[in-house]
């Protein structure tokens, strides 16, 4: 993986698994299908202060969607759902020490699964996205 362009970080979230599996319970569940055929579906478990305590995913797809989303997942945890409204593929990356070129777009098909999560919890919640 590193000679494709992986940092040693995101070499170590894959090898490891961070956050792949699933929770018992989540307030929200959500798959989202990228484009390039890569599905990842997220779980959080969320509590009445709107803080997300528990983030996993499961994912199918390459090595870039799973280190994104380990990435992603690791990034949410502790954060309200409007902080959370503020992660970019930016901050994904970053939390990687970056991707290889090829693979920048698996950082937008985490964060477009984390927006469709936040609407349809906020639209279970009775209020829209805005």
């Amino acid at each position: 993986m590193e000679e494709s362009g992986y940092s040693k970080k995101a070499i170590q979230f894959y090898i490891n698994s961070v956050n792949v599996g699933l929770l018992e319970n989540p307030s929200i569940t959500t798959t989202f299908l990228g484009p390039c055929g890569d599905l990842i579906k997220l779980y959080l478990t969320i509590n009445a202060d709107e803080k997300i305590e528990d983030a996993k995913f499961h994912y199918l797809g390459c090595p870039g969607s799973a280190t994104s989303a380990s990435a992603l997942t690791t990034l949410l945890k502790g954060k309200t759902i409007n902080q959370a409204k503020t992660i970019t593929e930016q901050d994904i990356l970053k939390e990687l020490d970056g991707l290889p070129k090829s693979k920048l777009d698996c950082a937008t098909l985490s964060i477009r699964t984390l927006r469709k999560a936040i609407a349809e919890y906020e639209k279970q919640k009775g209020r829209s996205e805005l």
